[in-house]
């Protein structure tokens, strides 16, 4: 009963996360994307990567296009102030988008991943997305969990192409994870 308690709070904690405005961080949009792109190349660096590039490829820029499709419909609020280090305090909300964004790449992640396997349990479904929003909602979480190369290659693809959106389409979050100047 308190794993199922503990299920639905995560998952409200997710959604209204989605729809609130919360600080951008350089942990998001650069440390993230760079740490699962060098996660990725010592994964396929394990498996028979030959006979797996096709696929790579082709996983990349589903998970590219999803990542842009993500960032569309961003809200961007700029408050009066700034950091300890003199740049600007941006918050995003990510609103619908993101979060259809997400299920998709849940969706497809829950394909790759069971595509080996005769049948797909309800119960592995289940602990396959507890894991995945732990790691969206704990960055300790996220560089707890080993993972599959394609998790790794999902991670990188989507979360650089979001930032990579933001950055392009936004001045100010650019400044914000700017590096910082010591005075």
């Amino acid at each position: 009963m308190w794993v199922i308690i503990l299920f639905t709070l995560l998952i409200y904690s997710f959604v209204k996360g989605t729809f609130e405005f919360e600080p951008v961080t350089r942990r998001s949009l650069i440390i993230i994307p760079a740490y699962a792109f060098v996660m990725m190349v010592l994964a396929l660096r394990e498996e028979h990567f030959a006979h797996k590039v096709l696929l790579t490829i082709l996983l990349l820029i589903i998970w590219i296009l999803i990542g842009f499709f993500q960032a569309t419909r961003v809200s961007v609020t700029s408050p009066q102030g700034k950091d300890r280090y003199g740049r600007p305090l941006i918050k995003v909300k990510r609103n619908w988008p993101y979060l259809f964004g997400w299920i998709v790449v849940f969706v497809i992640d829950i394909i790759i991943e069971f595509a080996d396997q005769a049948t797909v349990s309800g119960a592995a479904v289940f602990e396959e997305l507890f894991k995945e929003i732990l790691k969206d909602l704990s960055s300790i979480a996220f560089f707890s969990f080993s993972n599959e190369w394609f998790v790794w290659a999902l991670t990188m693809a989507t979360s650089f192409a979001y930032g990579i959106s933001l950055l392009a389409r936004y001045p100010t979050i650019r400044r914000a994870v700017a590096p910082r100047h010591r005075k």
